[in-house]
């Protein structure tokens, strides 16, 4: 009955997540056209923030509870999740999807930039605390500055439905609202299920709750591809990421001083190549993302999971 259960709502998740998905893209789109913005600005902006709020409050519970193993790890882990299994799995069913020059040449090595600089932070100490949080808050004011600055670029005038700007930041809303919720409650029954099965929960932590994380990442991304809103997908992603290691370990390092339970170099190193390995594939003018390279990318989050579950 038990498992059943927890079935019940794995499903229950799944179908919110499929829904808030589809009112999320369909929200933040409609504002980008009502305020005249890019999809690129709104995905690395609002839509980043509001699928990144799993982790930020997983991130900040950890640090509050002086757990900080479980914030600079979920932070870690969903960032690989986000670069490689999401853009990846957003490039395999978005067929066409091209990364702009902007995104190569700025936002994707800001986002390699951060996460260099949160890697030399821990490889220096081996823990983020107070100062460190202010460091990586400020580098957080400077990329929303950028964001608002390039607002603007990308912008295309295109007839969208006849909504009220009210209308699509409900939308939005209830969108962030039910991808989250969605995104937990799949955790929580995936947790369970995987306990009932007797499965250690050291590998729970490091495979099922990273991904878990960044369930709305992989449902706003995929559902934006699949509807063309290919800026939106890729935004997502690059400003999912670039929250996680500024603003998430920001806060989380203001709170309480964050030092993991273990050493986390290979991680570092998975999550720093893999931020590389997306620059290069799109450099020298190959800026479409032809299906080869996400399931290239999907197979790295793989390895990455196959490493954690029998390696470490």
């Amino acid at each position: 009955m038990y498992i059943l259960m927890q079935t019940v709502f794995l499903v229950i998740a799944l179908f919110l997540l499929e829904r808030s998905s589809d009112w999320l893209v369909e929200g933040s789109s409609g504002l980008a056209k009502k305020f005249k913005v890019s999809d690129l600005f709104i995905g690395l902006t609002i839509v980043a923030f509001g699928t990144s709020a799993p982790e930020l409050a997983v991130s900040v519970i950890g640090a509050i509870q002086h757990n900080g193993g479980i914030s600079i790890g979920n932070v870690i882990g969903s960032n690989m999740a986000n670069a490689a299994l999401v853009l990846g799995s957003a490039i395999i069913v978005g067929s066409g999807l091209v990364i702009k020059k902007q995104t190569l040449h700025y936002e994707i090595p800001l986002m390699i930039l951060a996460q260099l600089v949160a890697t030399m932070m821990l490889l220096k100490s081996g823990y983020l605390d107070f100062y460190n949080g202010i460091v990586l808050l400020s580098f957080f004011t400077v990329f929303i500055a950028y964001a608002f600055s390039s607002s603007k670029k990308g912008f295309e005038e295109v007839k969208v439905k006849q909504r009220s700007i009210f209308a699509y930041s409900l939308l939005t809303i209830i969108g962030m609202v039910g991808v989250t919720a969605g995104g937990e409650l799949g955790v929580y029954s995936a947790v369970n299920l995987a306990r009932s099965f007797h499965v250690s929960e050291t590998l729970i932590a490091t495979t099922i709750i990273a991904f878990g994380t960044s369930v709305p990442e992989l449902a706003t991304s995929i559902k934006a591809a699949l509807k063309s809103k290919k800026d939106l997908a890729v935004g997502n992603i690059v400003g999912s990421n670039l929250f996680n290691i500024l603003a998430v370990l920001g806060i989380s390092s203001l709170l309480s001083p964050i030092k993991t339970d273990r050493n986390i170099n290979s991680d570092l190193i998975f999550m720093n190549a893999t931020g590389l390995l997306l620059f290069f594939l799109f450099l020298n003018g190959k800026r479409r993302a032809k299906r080869w390279k996400g399931i290239l990318l999907v197979s790295v989050y793989g390895f990455y999971i196959i490493y954690e579950i029998f390696v470490r």
